[in-house]
């Protein structure tokens, strides 16, 4: 699948964040609560777009092989949850193809050696990070980011849905 359908999804992120930022600017003191609020549903939203971007890829690599197996893909993963930790996305690649697998940890090692060198900060951690705030706010409630701290974050952790894509389609 190209990047460019990944970035669909994302690209709503980053649009319904300007209009956070336009409607309910982190200047006021009074939104703070509304704001954290936000922060809460925001990395939901997050999560679920991680959600769809690793169902497409399965979807579109299984298709690519068999119309039905494709069908399959799209039946067994219809119910995939927003909590796809690093160790599912193995999983999965593993279950597709054992290249694949190999393919997505020698990628992922690279870009995380290339970034982490650039920018001192893990995609890895980014990842995991975003996944633990939308259990805390879905689960509990718990608003523990801020919007802009969640795009920090995300602008970091989608790479890692970029080299599962990558791993896919061969690259």
């Amino acid at each position: 699948m190209p990047r460019t359908d990944l970035d669909l999804h994302f690209g709503r992120i980053e649009r319904l964040v300007l209009e956070m930022r336009q409607f309910v600017p982190s200047d006021k003191i009074e939104t703070a609560e509304f704001r954290a609020d936000l922060a809460g549903l925001l990395v939901v939203s997050m999560a679920a777009s991680y959600e769809s971007c690793v169902k497409e890829t399965l979807v579109t690599f299984a298709t690519s092989h068999h119309v039905a197996f494709g069908n399959f893909a799209t039946n067994n993963y219809a119910k995939l949850n927003s909590r796809i930790s690093l160790s599912d996305l193995y999983g999965y690649a593993k279950t597709f193809d054992g290249d694949v697998h190999g393919r997505f940890g020698r990628l992922l090692d690279r870009r995380k050696k290339v970034i982490d060198s650039r920018l001192g900060k893990s995609i890895v951690a980014s990842y995991g990070q975003i996944l633990s705030w939308r259990n805390d706010f879905a689960h509990a409630g718990i608003r523990n980011t801020t919007v802009e701290e969640a795009m920090t974050t995300h602008r970091l952790a989608k790479r890692v849905l970029y080299v599962f894509d990558q791993a896919f389609n061969g690259i």
